[in-house]
């Protein structure tokens, strides 16, 4: 949530731009699609952990499988329960969602 300064792809290209993972190290800047990339790939290869995408409108956020012990929000899919961890939304702790995505249905990108 700290390691990187947030700025849009239009703001940054002039265009939607999503980052490869490695590329976030590289631009000055990075926005929730880009985090949410990079996070999942993290996760997955250093942890082992699985990872799905959350889209929104507007908005890509990350959901992790850390079991049923883990607290907060969290979605189901294919039977398992994936607890949001949202690496664009700061200072937010992990089953956190942004306030304005809470009550809305994410499409689910699998890894």
């Amino acid at each position: 949530q700290y390691a990187f300064n947030y700025k849009t792809d239009q703001d940054q290209f002039g265009y939607e731009r999503p980052l490869f993972a490695d590329e976030s190290f590289y631009y000055p800047y990075n926005d929730c699609e880009d985090r949410s990339i990079l996070f999942s790939i993290l996760v997955h290869e250093l942890l082992g952990l699985d990872v799905v995408l959350l889209h929104y409108p507007g908005h890509l956020a990350t959901a992790v499988d850390l079991g049923n012990s883990a607290y907060g929000d969290y979605i189901t899919v294919k039977g398992k329960r994936y607890t949001i961890c949202d690496p664009t939304y700061v200072g937010a702790s992990i089953g956190d969602s942004m306030p304005q995505y809470k009550n809305i249905k994410a499409k689910v990108i699998t890894l």
